[in-house]
């Protein structure tokens, strides 16, 4: 398969993304493995997408597809297990159903599905690809001809946690915050960097937010079924079911309400 560019869907207004409609977008050759995406939207300010390999599958690099890219990377994963690997140095992590794996620009990356389990990762990358910072930007990048898949020299006494390309967001890990007129609304930060900003809003049931307005253009992805995202200025009104995402212009003043009697979760991206 000869690389070719992926789509990149854009939007003028607030869009519910339904991801039953989305049509995935295959890449790899015989040597990477062939990976699916779900590409929600790709423009100059946001990149989301849904990456998924079958049980047991894998992604390399080849001279055609080089996974090096010009970007912050966050990968949440939900469904399966995922082994991210560092091929030029070794490092290599496991990431659980719910934790998320972050990394900068210049890091090369396998991907692995350590389970019988359809793999399903969430993530954002950003400067978007529309910017360069995707297949023309890996291409410019010496290829790696010689993979690595254990750590040389390892110390476990001066590096128990072996993160250094890779850092691993658990949970506990995330940087809590307190929203609303009466501190109602709990969210948690992933990550907060100058070019990526990625975070949940974390709903008990039958609960609802404040009104949201962002500077930035906004994605989101529901982990659940029944999330009603309000939109104030027309009254606009949509119902999320489990991976739907939603686009908000910069400026969309919305409410978003959890109709489950369970907690709902919904990240979302603060764009460039």
């Amino acid at each position: 398969m000869i690389y070719k560019p992926s789509p990149k869907p854009d939007f003028i207004k607030p869009t519910h993304i339904k991801y039953d409609s989305l049509e995935p977008h295959m890449w790899g050759d015989e040597i990477t493995g062939k990976v699916k995406d779900w590409i929600y939207v790709s423009n100059k300010s946001l990149h989301q997408i849904i990456f998924g390999m079958e049980a047991r599958g894998s992604f390399k690099h080849s001279d055609q597809y080089r996974t090096i890219f010009g970007a912050d990377e966050l990968m949440y994963v939900l469904s399966g297990v995922l082994i991210i690997n560092n091929p030029e140095t070794g490092e290599t992590q496991k990431i659980n159903k719910g934790e998320s794996v972050f990394f900068r620009k210049d890091t090369w990356h396998h991907g692995f599905n350590h389970s019988d389990d359809y793999l399903q990762v969430l993530e954002f990358f950003s400067p978007p690809p529309i910017t360069g910072t995707s297949g023309a930007y890996a291409k410019e990048k010496t290829l790696l001809k010689k993979s690595l898949y254990i750590k040389k020299n390892y110390n476990s006494e001066n590096n128990l946690k072996n993160q250094n390309t890779f850092k691993i967001i658990k949970n506990d890990n995330l940087v809590w915050r307190l929203e609303g007129p009466n501190q109602e609304i709990l969210i948690g930060t992933f990550v907060n960097t100058e070019f990526l900003k990625v975070h949940i809003i974390k709903l008990l049931p039958n609960q609802r937010t404040h009104n949201f307005n962002f500077l930035k253009n906004t994605s989101f992805l529901s982990l659940n079924n029944n999330v009603k995202v309000n939109i104030i200025d027309n009254n606009d009104e949509y119902i999320l079911s489990e991976k739907d995402g939603m686009y908000l212009p910069e400026k969309t003043s919305f409410i978003i309400e959890n109709m489950n009697s369970i907690e709902s979760n919904i990240i979302f991206c603060e764009g460039l």
